[in-house]
């Protein structure tokens, strides 16, 4: 056998092995973009059902903030702040000084976590469109 053709073979092994993204495999995933603003709901462990706005931004690494708002379009404290580490598009937090803590998955469209903590919860975040997309002083998440 030759030199071209063994490291043809090499090569070819290397690409296949590597040729789905979605699979938990140890080959390198680009992370999805998760900066931008956010729509999403939620229910908590005791049956309650809630709504708000995130505001995701890049703190360098891989670190991210999510600042959980009752409004975008209006000044105001943040509910709840999420600081976390995102790799292979898996978003791992704590939240309010550590009484929190969750992950959850990014995909291109948004991102489904959950959250343990004095209450346990789950919750999904559309990605919005705020391109002139406002209704009333209130973003619209895009479809």
């Amino acid at each position: 056998m030759s030199y071209k053709s063994i490291a043809l073979l090499s090569l070819s092994l290397v690409l296949s092995s590597c040729t789905n993204p979605k699979d938990n495999s140890d080959c390198s995933q680009v992370n999805y973009s998760f900066i931008g603003d956010y729509e999403g709901k939620g229910a908590d462990s005791e049956g309650n059902s809630f709504n708000f706005f995130a505001k995701v931004s890049h703190l360098g690494d891989n670190k991210y903030r999510l600042l959980i708002l009752a409004d975008l379009d209006k000044p105001n404290e943040p509910l709840h702040v999420m600081d976390g580490v995102l790799e292979k598009n898996k978003f791992i937090y704590t939240s309010d000084n550590g009484q929190y803590k969750g992950d959850g998955t990014l995909s291109k469209d948004g991102f489904e976590g959950y959250y343990k903590g004095p209450i346990d919860g789950t919750f999904t975040m559309r990605r919005m469109n705020r391109k002139g997309d406002l209704n009333q002083g209130r973003a619209r998440i895009s479809t």
